[in-house]
């Protein structure tokens, strides 16, 4: 399940979804949600940027200069200002200010990560190389004049239209480099294949761009990314991006800016841990039910990842389970029965790892039947505009989804920067948060591999991600600490108003005083 600030659904094992392969410059065609979506995102959407962010917002030049103002959090540096008001210990960006969550172990390692002042415009990051000496080979996939990564993501399969966004923000992002000059005065070329959000395809797909010599995976985002785990990191090769599955998560070649979905401290088939920071809000700010419901697809990925909240949920914050289904079919009518048994349970509230179509049916049945809740609450796959166009308006009232990162409707930099270039490289694409958090893995791809120098390798890219602490990429999520492979502390809630999502809690910046905490028992079993 995601770092407990909310994780998407998926299948490791769904059938069908055969490799689609392309380069960056002949990019899939968008695909639709689940049933009916295409003509609902179409008419919703468009080419515009919002509704998050209105066009003609500008881009700041520093990494933080537009950051939401927030307190910062115990250990963290004050220059981060978008790190939260809660009293958690989320890891400082100085050396020796090492958190219980973020930030590493407190020793004075060199810390890469700058708390402040690297611009990430591609401009600027164009003109960033370090080292006098020109341009070689110096590694698989690295030319004198080009850089070749790959993306594997879910783009087909029975979440059609859920995992597009991933490789949508990785083009973007290197188009946008790519046209100001590149990195190192090299290209970056995105080799991007379809794994239809099966495993076993997943794997294949790896392999292949493997074998293409892809220098490092960036951007891939799929229920089934745990196929290609084990062969990546046989070869070593770097994965930056957002995990949906825990193998891929605790990985010591996965690299990213919040973690991933879920880890196991102890090793595979152990106790999970998932963070604890969707509750803890909820808990604080006061609108924590104390009855509620959890709904799952029956796949894999999403029934564990509902078990998982549900666990910690009742054993960590005394709450009562009244409602579980963990067996609803992607391709479902409707989801009265379900809403109806809630109401019979007297539940107070309902949290759910399914798609935007599963989140929209429950939205519909809720208001077809009458029934209001004070909390419907779900993981950040439903923070998109679809989400809203597709339950329709009326019924998306009052929705609440967890983020790790300041809402794309507020002026960061980074959050500006991000829906600039995805509307201007990848026209139509819409802006969301497994696009968002594959953007900013990308970003910090880019900045490493500034800091691994002219000629880059595995090993100086490696030591420049281990020398990251208390990472904030600029100021778009907490202070986090990449080499841990955990989950991170900082989450924050919005609220759907109206045709849009607003900030809900915390009043400003991001709530960092969530804890990895248990999910599961010593077995693994939720």
């Amino acid at each position: 399940m995601p770092s407990m600030t909310s994780r998407a659904v998926g299948t490791p094992t769904a059938p069908g979804g055969g490799s689609m392969r392309t380069s960056r410059r002949g990019r899939l065609p968008r695909l639709t949600v689940v049933l009916v979506v295409v003509g609902l995102v179409t008419a919703a959407c468009g080419a515009r940027v919002g509704p998050y962010l209105g066009a003609g917002q500008g881009v700041g030049g520093g990494s933080n200069s537009n950051a939401s103002s927030a307190t910062t959090t115990p250990g963290a540096a004050a220059s981060q200002g978008a790190t939260g008001t809660a009293t958690g210990t989320a890891g400082g960006s100085t050396a020796g200010n090492g958190g219980t969550n973020g930030g590493g172990t407190g020793t004075n390692q060199p810390i890469v990560a700058p708390p402040s002042g690297f611009n990430y415009d591609p401009a600027a990051e164009a003109a960033a190389c370090k080292g006098t000496t020109g341009n070689t080979a110096s590694a698989t996939g690295i030319t004198p004049s080009s850089v070749l990564v790959g993306n594997v993501s879910g783009i087909t399969g029975p979440l059609n239209g859920s995992f597009q966004q991933g490789q949508d923000a990785a083009v973007a992002l290197f188009d946008a480099l790519d046209a100001a000059g590149g990195l190192c005065g090299r290209q970056v070329t995105v080799d991007k294949e379809d794994d239809g959000q099966n495993s076993t395809t997943n794997k294949n797909d790896v392999d292949d761009l493997m074998n293409k010599g892809v220098f490092a995976f960036v951007g891939s985002t799929s229920d089934a990314d745990n196929g290609g785990v084990a062969d990546m990191a046989a070869k070593a090769i770097p994965d930056f991006g957002f995990a949906i599955n825990c193998n891929r998560s605790q990985s010591t070649d996965y690299w990213s800016v919040d973690g991933g979905s879920c880890y196991e401290p102890g090793g595979p088939g152990t106790a999970f841990e998932i963070g604890d920071g969707t509750f803890l809000l909820a808990q604080q700010q006061g609108y924590l039910p104390k009855k509620m419901a959890f709904l799952a697809y029956d796949i894999a990925i999403s029934a564990q990842a509902a078990k998982q909240f549900r666990y910690v949920y009742t054993h960590s914050f005394g709450g009562t389970a009244c409602y579980e289904d963990e067996s609803i079919s992607p391709v479902g009518a409707s989801l009265e029965s379900d809403v109806q048994q809630m109401q019979a349970n007297g539940c107070q509230g309902v949290y759910t790892t399914l798609d935007v179509t599963g989140n929209a049916k429950l939205l519909q049945a809720l208001q077809q039947q009458n029934v209001h809740m004070p909390y419907v609450g779900t993981t950040f796959d439903g923070y998109t505009p679809s989400q809203i166009s597709l339950a329709g308006e009326s019924a998306a009232q009052g929705l609440l989804v967890t983020l790790p990162f300041i809402p794309l409707d507020e002026t960061q930099t980074m959050d500006v920067m991000y829906q600039q270039q995805l509307a201007k490289y990848v026209p139509g694409a819409t802006p969301s948060g497994f696009g968002f958090l594959s953007w900013l893995a990308g970003q910090m791809f880019i900045y490493t591999m500034l800091e691994a120098g002219r000629n880059p390798t595995h090993a100086s890219l490696l030591n420049a991600l281990n020398g990251l602490k208390g990472y904030d990429a600029g100021g778009a999520v907490g202070p986090y600490t990449p080499g841990t492979h955990s989950v991170g502390p900082c989450v924050m809630d919005v609220v759907v108003k109206g045709n849009d999502f607003v900030r809900h809690a915390p009043a400003s910046g991001l709530f960092c005083g969530g804890q990895p905490i248990a999910a599961s028992d010593s077995h693994g079993n939720s």
